[in-house]
């Protein structure tokens, strides 16, 4: 029993090793050490041994790291790897080192991403965190998410005014927002700074966003416009709410892709869900926020703002309906 209980504790050891400071080479943010440290933490590892010179972490690790003098030959038992390998890529040189920060970032995309999101908005975001990630600059996920927050309030602003010039332009901004709002995903991904206040900040922001944009440009279109918005601003805050009550006392979180639908498996992983075969994720890539903010960018630069307070009261009517169906007259199939 004791044998079995050492044998246990040596396979959670995992012993690192390197060529030279490799491991102290920065990608994203973190040193090489530090990342590939994290990445076998949430593997299951419960200790860390580097055979290399000792570097500064600036903030705590999820498992005990020891550094030992290079050479030193692994605890028998212990996994082996590369300090100096990231993303598949041996740290030999800066270009080298260059590649495998991309290949990183280039991997922070969400695994179920909406169509705006994998075709267009990747190009912008994944570019604008590179240079965000640097830890010389020090920016959080969270400063991201009020950045584009500040941002989408002044673009819903900027198109309350009348003209065709501030409509273009709040579309502009309004796409920028949705931009950034892949950013702070992306950044807290790379850089494993998760936290459930950002999970919140980020979700119920884009209601609110969403919504002083479509008040914003109907303020503009004139009062028949305005009813239709208010209209609409008040079924997508009806669904908002429904929506985040009924994850929170599933799941504890405000991750609003944990809401399953009654034609939807309880037991499906966002990725199952969100499968580019089924012809469920594209139908409901319509609601998908990257797909309405770059369709509502789009009609302002072409001069069409109505289309912004139509579509977005078509969404508000279609959730509507659909959680009516959902608590009413499928009720009994969601729960089996």
């Amino acid at each position: 029993m004791t044998r079995g209980v050492d044998a246990a504790e040596r396979e959670s050891i995992v012993f690192f090793e390197t060529a030279g400071e490799r491991h102290a080479l920065l990608l994203g943010g973190l040193t090489a050490i530090e990342r590939r440290v994290r990445e076998v933490a949430k593997q299951g590892a419960q200790r860390a041994i580097v055979a290399g010179a000792p570097v500064a972490f600036p903030r705590q690790l999820p498992i005990p790291v020891a550094f030992v003098e290079p050479g030193t030959p692994p605890p028998e038992g212990a996994r082996r790897e590369r300090a100096d390998v990231v993303a598949g890529i041996e740290l030999v040189d800066e270009a080298a080192r260059r590649a495998a920060e991309w290949k990183l970032i280039r991997g922070m995309n969400k695994a179920h991403e909406g169509p705006v999101d994998a075709l267009i908005n990747w190009r912008f975001s994944m570019r604008i965190t590179r240079v965000l990630a640097q830890r010389s600059l020090a920016i959080t996920p969270n400063q991201v998410t009020v950045v584009a927050i500040l941002l989408g309030l002044a673009a819903a602003v900027v198109a309350s005014r009348s003209g065709y010039a501030a409509i273009a332009i709040a579309g502009v901004m309004f796409e920028l927002n949705s931009i950034l709002d892949s950013v702070d995903g992306e950044l807290a991904r790379l850089r494993f700074q998760y936290s459930k206040l950002g999970q919140w900040l980020d979700n119920l922001s884009d209601e609110i966003v969403d919504n002083a944009f479509v008040v914003g440009v109907a303020w503009s279109l004139g009062e028949i416009w305005l009813g239709l918005a208010l209209g609409a601003v008040g079924g997508r805050l009806v669904n908002a709410l429904v929506l985040y009550t009924d994850v929170y006392r599933r799941t504890g979180t405000g991750d609003v892709f944990e809401f399953r639908w009654w034609f939807e498996k309880t037991s499906a992983s966002a990725v199952e869900l969100y499968d580019p075969k089924a012809i469920t994720t594209w139908l409901r890539s319509l609601g998908r926020r990257d797909t309405y903010v770059f369709v509502w960018a789009i009609a302002c630069v072409a001069g069409l703002p109505y289309w912004v307070v139509g579509h977005a009261a078509v969404i508000a009517a279609v959730y509507l309906v659909l959680l009516s169906l959902h608590f009413t007259v499928f009720r009994n199939r969601r729960r089996t």
